[in-house]
């Protein structure tokens, strides 16, 4: 599986799988630095959509003041 937004490629490993014949093996975790690469990748994904959608938020927030200003300088 393939996802292109966040840049990560997902691939079966046959050493993780539960259906391996080496039961032993089959049930080792992924290595602390490709399990924390990969959290840290989604981290960060979440924390700049989240960065988005607030500076977007900021920016309609700043147009609508601007139209104030405008409407308020009209006035004078």
């Amino acid at each position: 599986m393939e996802s292109s937004k966040i840049g990560i490629f997902i691939k079966k490993n046959l050493l993780y799988d539960n259906s391996d014949f080496i039961s032993s093996r089959s049930k080792k975790e992924s290595p602390p630095d490709v399990m924390s690469f990969t959290m840290a990748n989604i981290t960060v994904e979440a924390a700049r959509t989240a960065m988005e959608r607030k500076i977007n938020l900021l920016m309609k927030v700043v147009d609508e003041r601007d139209h104030e200003i405008a409407a308020l300088r009209e006035k004078m």
